[in-house]
């Protein structure tokens, strides 16, 4: 098996199963797959009997995912462990909304699935679904957490939503990361790799910054040969500065500084119409 395809398929999934697209996830399930929930004593045996209680299972959750981590690891050609993290927010009908930080870690195996013809080929499916952040489990959950007391956040926010942009880690982990939660990327090791610096923390990437710029150029400015700044996070533009809302300022070159400020104004005005 193809443990880096495995790994890009899960991520895949995931965020498909939490736009409340689940059965390409529970599609994918094998046979005798086991899936223990999020919540204590939540645990079903077999992809049909999980097909039921997700077909049983009426809600009105929307959920919005953040960045998201994964990692993959194999002992074995015919096995492969998919660690996955990341925090999701559940939008509840009466407006309130609660994050929590998820674990998902996802078993493949090959088998052998036969087609209508009778030919067999090896294909991946999902022997084992581990939510490793346990709940409080009521009586009326049946997959969904609707009713438990353990808070970690608590407030209305907006759904996150936009490009998701798949970064392969310099410590061989893979990220998918929200556009919108990218501040600026920052040149490495002579320009040979980057830094990506979200909201939420910073991670060193394989691809060099002119490489994401030809890839991104449309969500991203470059404000210096070192430097890719997200424009919705610009706060002021000066005379060979730019200052972004991190309070992090950045170099602008002179010759390149007119450019830059005009093409930044547009920018920032079409942002400002969507918002």
């Amino acid at each position: 098996m193809n443990q880096q395809m495995l790994a890009d398929l899960s991520a895949e999934l995931i965020i498909k199963y939490y736009d409340n697209n689940y059965m390409p996830f529970l599609n994918h399930m094998d046979d005798d797959a086991l899936w223990y929930g999020p919540a204590e004593g939540q645990f079903l045996r077999g992809r049909e009997t999980m097909i039921k209680a997700w077909n049983a299972e009426e809600h009105e959750l929307r959920f919005s995912l953040g960045n998201m981590e994964v990692t993959h690891i194999s002992s074995h050609p015919s096995f492969c462990n998919v660690m996955m993290s990341f925090h999701v927010t559940t939008h509840y009908p009466d407006s309130e909304d609660i994050t929590l930080s998820q674990r998902i870690l996802l078993t493949w195996c090959e088998r052998n699935i036969e087609d209508q013809s009778g030919s067999k080929t090896k294909e991946p499916r999902i022997l084992v679904c581990h939510i490793s952040n346990p709940h409080e489990k009521h009586d009326d959950d049946v997959i969904y957490l609707n009713n438990f007391h353990e808070i970690w956040h608590n407030c209305k926010s907006e759904p996150l939503h936009g490009k998701r942009i798949h970064f392969h880690g310099m410590d061989r982990s893979d990220y998918f990361i929200l556009a919108d939660t990218i501040i600026r990327i920052e040149a490495a090791h002579g320009a040979k790799h980057s830094i990506v610096i979200t909201t939420e923390g910073e991670l060193e990437v394989m691809s060099s910054i002119t490489k994401l710029e030809k890839q991104y150029g449309k969500l991203f400015m470059r404000c210096h040969q070192s430097y890719l700044v997200n424009p919705a996070y610009i706060t002021n533009i000066r005379r060979f500065r730019v200052l972004l809302s991190d309070g992090t300022e950045l170099p602008v070159p002179e010759k390149k500084y007119t450019a830059f400020r005009d093409k930044a104004v547009k920018k920032l005005a079409i942002i400002k119409k969507r918002t």
